[in-house]
């Protein structure tokens, strides 16, 4: 969901773009952060040169989720 089209297609084999990538971008603008997990993002090579504007790779995902929940956030999990 956080890929840029050419990641995206690159990643799912397709050429039709990122499908939800005007979903993330309308979030983003009602002030909904998006982070991509680093270990995700390292096992397929992907860079911020691959992830939509605005969309933060975080390094330790698992330390700043422990920090978002101790600070009340809900994890929404898929």
């Amino acid at each position: 969901m956080t890929l840029n089209d050419k990641a995206y297609n690159t990643e799912r084999n397709v050429v039709t773009g990122n499908p939800y990538k005007d979903l993330v971008s309308d979030l983003m603008k009602r002030a909904v952060h998006f982070e991509l997990c680093g270990a995700t993002a390292k096992v397929h090579n992907w860079g911020n040169e691959d992830v939509l504007p605005g969309i933060k790779i975080n390094t330790d995902a698992m330390a700043r989720m422990t920090q978002l929940v101790q600070e009340g956030f809900v994890k929404i999990s898929e």
